[in-house]
């Protein structure tokens, strides 16, 4: 528990003020909030002192992980998938713990996309000499192809490539992978349906 605590008397005093007056873990809109003393099992279940060095992970919704960082220079509150662990993977959710607190621990609010929560995606369209961009697309999407099979998978399109993938996720990790946008498709009713739509 000590090194929960040296996070805990780094972060945002409105948070250790709100922590010491808790005793029992908190449900609000969804999120659960930790309280003293479930930090230590959370922190250490995850792995947030391997994952995210610097970070204590406050509060959970289901696989969506609540943090604070632990520099003692204020109190922004992030969020991320707990699958995929990362500074790069933080998302803010309010600029202080105490905005967030007065929210009721609202969770982010999710893009409002014309499109469902979760669906299957598919990969389509790559150029079949092109297996550097399969191989980003590998990593994007966080699975296990082996590199040997990328040529195989190239030949295949459209190839189912996650199931049941949060396409908000994927929207926001396209924002960073312009060159992915054309190849990343997701299942509809009436066929494959772009993530990242022509003109987004």
């Amino acid at each position: 528990m000590e090194m929960v605590e040296q996070l805990v008397s780094r972060t945002d005093a409105a948070y250790q003020r709100w922590l010491a007056s808790t005793t029992d873990d908190v449900v609000a809109d969804w999120v659960g909030m930790f309280s003293r003393e479930s930090l230590l099992e959370r922190h250490t279940t995850y792995g947030i002192g391997e994952w995210l060095p610097g970070y204590l992970m406050v509060g959970q919704e289901g696989d969506r992980g609540y943090f604070l960082r632990c520099d003692g220079g204020g109190g922004t509150v992030f969020c991320a998938d707990l699958g995929g662990l990362g500074e790069a993977d933080l998302v803010v959710v309010a600029p202080a713990f105490e905005v967030w607190r007065s929210s009721g621990f609202a969770p982010p609010s999710e893009p409002q996309w014309d499109m469902p929560t979760m669906a299957d995606v598919y990969v389509d369209g790559v150029p079949v000499d092109a297996v550097q961009l399969l191989a980003r697309a590998r990593k994007l999407l966080g699975v296990d192809w082996r590199f040997v099979d990328l040529r195989g998978l190239l030949a295949v399109q459209p190839f189912l490539a996650v199931r049941s993938a949060r396409l908000w996720v994927l929207r926001r990790d396209l924002e960073h992978a312009p060159e992915l946008r054309p190849y990343l498709l997701y299942a509809t009713d009436h066929g494959l349906e772009a993530v990242w739509p022509t003109g987004s």
